[in-house]
């Protein structure tokens, strides 16, 4: 065991980036795969992690990829196509063959076998499909039948179970039974007759528990269970809210079918991160650094048309104001100022209140909570920068008038940005549209048109103390 973990780590620091050595290394391996040396290839790749041999992959070609891919065994070959980015996935898919892919399932839960089957085509699946057992082909058809991004998607059906009316030692023998197909059980299910969830045995209890006690003496019948419908984000949340390390997943008649564990929800968590991030700067959740630049474009550019249609609408409001600003020049030089610090503070709001939303501490029952909060640190916000910028523009400008404009205008369009920050993700959220896709772009067009509009607005009303 050492040795394997000396040999994982020395292979971690050849693959690292930032070294000096990895292009060297690279290059050996290219070198290798050039010469078809098989024998010393496996033996630079022994100990290696199947994570670190895809990272490897980014700067091979395909032809080395697949052959570096074939010198892996069956399991290691299933754990490298999991850990592939998503686009990579799709298109080694593709290179493998029907007995390729079938071989590899072999050696992994329902779960990744259903993850990495939903990348095939339909009619390459059902090859893949055909080559598995019965048993294994009715479990992950059913499985691809859940919602994609459901419980019942994400679920593995490996699982341990014993019947309530059983005693330890049955429950014992199953948990030995399915530890041969399954690497990590943490709770024995209890069922009834029927296969209704009933509860759960923690594993430590169940084997330091007399042989013939019975099972209904040791659960624990506050189980958590998810229905197979319920959306993947809200697993996540209740994982974390609970600290949990396995929960059941069931049909419409409550019987398990399921399970899903920590380690499916903390990719959730980095898959719903990033999809928001991606969201709210406009970019399609799908993106990666692989793909195409005419796809990305494509994606990209709907988006920006909208950016576009709201900046017309702010130019609109600017050129209304056009006989004020020919006659007081230096309100072009501040119009960025009041609109720009108005959109930061209102994407800090929208920020603040979509990860509110992501993570269920917001809903339809606080929202109102929410809106005081942000309107109470616009009002805070504003007084104090518009005081700052007030001040500021006086002893630059010396003209206290013309502070006075910068200052209130600045103050309004805070509260009007803060205001605006909370209430559009909380209205999207309410008309079941991804508050993370638009809320960005309605609140940056909300405070460049109000801020434009109220520091011309005032500097029209006032225009003879600026001239």
């Amino acid at each position: 065991m050492e040795e394997e973990r000396k040999k994982e780590s020395e292979f971690r620091i050849k693959i690292d980036r930032d070294s000096d050595s990895y292009d060297e290394f690279v290059n050996q391996i290219k070198d290798l795969i050039t010469n078809a040396d098989s024998k010393q290839l496996k033996e630079m790749l022994d100990g290696a992690h199947p994570a670190d041999i895809v990272t490897l992959f980014r700067d091979l070609e395909r032809k080395e990829e697949l052959y570096l891919f074939r010198l892996l065994s069956r399991e290691d070959q299933a754990y490298a196509l999991i850990k592939m980015e998503e686009e990579t996935l799709e298109s080694f898919l593709e290179e493998l063959s029907v007995d390729e892919i079938s071989n590899t399932l072999n050696h992994i839960e329902t779960d990744e076998t259903t993850y990495l089957l939903s990348y095939l085509p339909g009619a390459k699946r059902e090859l893949v499909l055909a080559n598995l057992s019965k048993a294994d082909s009715f479990e992950i058809r059913s499985q691809l039948g859940f919602r994609e991004s459901s419980a019942g998607r994400l679920m593995s059906k490996d699982f341990a179970t014993v019947s309530i009316t059983d005693n330890v030692r049955k429950g014992i023998i199953n948990v030995r039974k399915k530890a041969k197909e399954i690497d990590d059980i943490y709770q024995v299910y209890v069922t009834d007759e029927n296969g209704v969830l009933e509860g759960f045995i923690a594993l430590k209890d169940l084997f330091l528990t007399p042989i013939n006690t019975k099972v209904s003496k040791i659960t624990n019948f506050s189980v958590f269970a998810f229905h197979y419908d319920v959306d993947q984000e809200e697993v996540a949340n209740t994982f974390k809210k609970y600290d949990l390390f396995s929960a059941a997943v069931t049909d419409d008649l409550g019987r398990i079918i399921g399970r899903i564990t920590v380690d499916d929800v903390l990719e959730i968590v980095e898959e719903e991160a990033s999809e928001d991030i991606l969201l709210m700067a406009g970019v399609s959740e799908d993106e990666r650094l692989s793909t195409p630049i005419l796809q990305s474009v494509k994606r990209r550019i709907i988006w920006l048309n909208v950016n576009l249609l709201t900046a017309f609408v702010s130019s609109t409001v600017v050129a209304f104001f056009e006989d004020t600003i020919s006659q007081i020049v230096v309100l072009a030089t501040l119009m960025p100022i009041v609109a720009g610090l108005g959109g930061n503070a209102g994407t800090q709001s929208v920020t603040v209140v979509i990860r509110n939303i992501a993570t269920g501490d917001l809903s339809v029952s606080n929202w109102w909570e929410a809106v005081r909060k942000e309107f109470t640190i616009g009002v805070l916000n504003g007084l104090v920068l518009g005081l700052v910028t007030g001040c500021m523009i006086f002893f630059v400008k010396g003209n206290p008038v013309l502070g006075f404009v910068v200052g209130t205008a600045m103050f309004v369009n805070m509260i009007v940005a803060s205001l605006t920050g909370s209430l559009v993700p909380i209205v999207l959220k309410g008309m079941r549209v991804d508050p993370a896709i638009a809320s960005s772009i309605f609140v940056t067009a909300t405070t460049d048109v109000c801020g434009f509009f109220f520091f011309l607005g005032l500097a029209t009303v006032l225009a003879k103390y600026l001239i």
